[in-house]
């Protein structure tokens, strides 16, 4: 079997439609920073020095460590790669703890945290370092959502709809992103910034309002915790027998594949986060956009991708493998990337956006894809979605970094391209390869 199954026959739209948004407003808060980023860098010094007092120890050989200056582009990297540092963290711990225990604590607390990261950013936005803290602190929270999202949609989910709602569950980013874009765009051709910090908190209390109301009506499975003693209570023979033995569990080769799928998730989310942190500041600084210009052309590979992710669903409710998928959607993500040295003409450069719109629109509705398709629908948990959310956060860490890194060190945007080009190279043997263990799993199943 090559596409994602599952064991429901009916659909719980509203768990369905809970999860999902549970990711609209995760994706938000990750998103809310690139927009504003160039306003940022016009308002605040976002430099952090470091003082390691090395030279009173070993002298004035060691005085370029002890007062070490790390950029405001490091740092406005970090601002989006500090999501991943909470979710490497606490994904997979949180994953299993929501199995075993229900999600409600878990939600509730996600939400202080994402509400006490925001106030933060708002009160000290002028330090770097507070500023760091704030996006952790949102990173927690943000990562328990992330979670949630997958699991509850997945599992929500009735044979006949599971691929449209892996591709709804797809757009969680660009609708994350094409949110934060519209709510940002009036507040930076003023030069302002705060208004995206706002929006995010009104989210939050909404989503914590619905939380509320879901677990007063028990709509949801796996929001409450069940007792032990109560679930292996004895069946009231009057009523439908509806409980369904429990999931096996893992095997070693599937948990392999998992994590390779991991690998994958981590090497696309790096040019995800890369490309997409980074192309308003390019855009302003490179092209001459002016912040809401730039903001605008953002929108171009957004749009597209939501489209494109839809679109996936689609196509995999026709019977095309995902790995299939996977491949042509990743070749079309490197064309990307190998025509941005080009986009200087105005043709190239509106193909090289839409071309990696539609690849960054096929590639995660894949990649979200291969739980269900390794495991089933059914035993697709937050266990296992937490392995594979371990390689995105990951991903989401260094993507940013990584082009910062290479721009620091070259000054030239198109060599950042190239080094992601590579990666996207690397994405595609990966993918080959996780084929090939797919295939092994299903010869020997």
């Amino acid at each position: 079997m090559s596409n994602p199954a599952t064991q429901n026959t009916d659909t719980n739209w509203t768990g369905v439609s809970y999860g999902i948004v549970l990711g609209f407003v995760a994706a938000y808060f990750q998103f809310k920073v690139p927009p504003v980023l160039p306003v940022m860098f016009d308002l605040y010094d976002h430099e952090i020095h470091v003082t390691f007092g090395l030279t009173s120890i070993f002298g004035s050989s060691f005085s370029w460590l002890s007062n070490m200056v790390i950029s405001q582009t490091i740092v406005a990297g970090g601002f989006m790669s500090i999501f991943a540092v909470a979710g490497m963290l606490v994904s997979v711990r949180v994953g299993r703890g929501i199995r075993r225990d229900g999600a409600k604590r878990y939600l509730f607390g996600a939400f202080a945290l994402m509400l006490t990261g925001t106030a933060i950013g708002l009160i000290w936005p002028e330090s770097g370092t507070v500023m760091l803290i704030s996006r952790t602190i949102e990173g927690f929270g943000a990562a328990v959502l992330a979670v949630c999202m997958p699991a509850f949609a997945n599992m929500s989910a009735g044979t006949k709809h599971l691929p449209i709602i892996i591709a709804a569950q797809a757009t969680w980013i660009p609708v994350g992103q094409l949110t934060a874009n519209i709510v940002a765009q009036p507040a930076v051709a003023e030069g302002t910034w705060q208004a995206a910090w706002w929006f995010g908190a009104l989210a939050v209390v909404l989503v914590a309002i619905w939380t509320g109301y879901i677990l007063a009506r028990g709509r949801v499975a796996g929001m409450a915790h069940v007792p032990r003693e109560s679930a292996a209570a004895e069946p009231d023979p009057a009523a439908p027998a509806k409980r369904e033995a429990a999931p096996a569990p893992m095997t070693r080769p599937e948990n392999r594949a998992l994590w390779l799928a991991a690998v994958l998730f981590f090497l696309w989310q790096a040019q995800f986060m890369g490309y997409f942190t980074w192309l308003p500041v390019y855009l302003v600084d490179v092209r001459g956009f002016t912040a809401d210009g730039a903001v605008l052309t953002n929108q171009i590979p957004v749009i597209v991708l939501l489209i494109f992710a839809l679109l996936g669903g689609v196509i995999l409710k026709t019977g095309l493998s995902v790995i299939k998928l996977l491949t042509v959607a990743l070749s079309l993500q490197t064309l990307g990337w190998a025509m941005i040295p080009f986009a200087d003409n105005p043709v190239i450069g509106l193909g090289s956006l839409i071309v990696w719109g539609i690849a960054a629109g096929l590639t995660p509705t894949s990649l979200w894809a291969l739980p269900s398709t390794l495991l089933g629908g059914h035993r697709a948990g937050t266990d296992a979605f937490a392995v594979v959310l371990t390689g995105r956060y990951l991903g989401i860490l260094m993507g940013p970094l990584i082009a910062a890194a290479v721009f620091e060190a070259t000054g030239n945007w198109i060599v950042v391209a190239y080094a992601f080009a590579v990666i996207a190279l690397a994405t595609i043997a990966g993918t080959l390869l996780f084929g090939v263990q797919l295939r092994k799993l299903r010869a020997a199943g």
